[in-house]
C-alpha cells in the first residue's frame, strides 16, 4: 500500500512539474541600436525562460535581425548608459545570445529582412554572431511558431 501512495505522489509531482513548463514566444522587431533597451531585454527574457526549463522560440524579424550582427551587439553600451556605457553590457548580451543558442534555445530570423542589409544564408557568418543554428523564416514561420507559444512578447 506504500509503495502505491509513492507511486501517486511521484505521478503527481510529474504531472505538475509538467503542466509548469510553457512554450514561450519572443519576438524582437526593433532597431537595437535605436531602442537597445528593448533588445536587451528581449536576450534577457529569452535566456531567463530558457534557464527556468521553458521551450523559448526567439523570432528576429524587421530591423530586431541587426540584433544578430557582430558589430551590433558588441557595440550595444555606445548607445545606452545600461551597464555604465562599458562593453560590459555589449559582453553580457553576446554572451546570453550564445548561451540561449548553445543551450536549446531556437533561433528564427526573417530571410527577407535580412536580405535589405545584404546578409543572406550564404554569406551570414560573416556578419553574425555565431550561435549554433539559425532558422531562415518568413511570415509562415512566425505565424506557425507564434500560434504554438503559450506566452508571447514582443520587444
Amino acid at each position: 500500500m506504500k509503495k502505491i501512495y509513492l507511486i501517486l505522489i511521484l505521478l503527481t509531482s510529474l504531472n505538475v512539474m509538467a503542466q509548469n513548463k510553457k512554450n514561450y514566444f519572443i519576438h524582437f522587431t526593433s532597431n537595437p541600436m535605436v531602442n537597445p533597451s528593448a533588445a536587451i531585454m528581449s536576450i534577457n527574457a529569452a535566456s531567463e525562460a530558457l534557464k527556468q526549463g521553458h521551450s523559448v522560440v526567439y523570432f528576429a524579424a524587421g530591423d530586431g535581425v541587426r540584433i544578430l550582427l557582430k558589430d551590433v551587439i558588441k557595440n550595444l553600451h555606445t548607445v545606452t548608459a545600461h551597464g555604465g556605457r562599458f562593453g560590459k553590457i555589449s559582453k553580457m548580451a553576446e554572451n546570453l545570445f550564445l548561451e540561449f543558442s548553445n543551450q536549446g534555445g531556437i533561433i528564427h530570423v526573417s530571410e527577407g529582412s535580412f536580405a535589405t542589409y545584404g546578409i543572406n544564408q550564404d554569406n551570414h557568418k560573416e556578419h553574425l554572431i555565431e550561435v549554433s543554428k539559425i532558422f531562415w523564416s518568413y511570415p509562415k514561420q512566425l505565424i506557425e511558431e507564434s500560434s504554438k507559444a503559450d506566452i508571447v512578447f514582443s520587444y
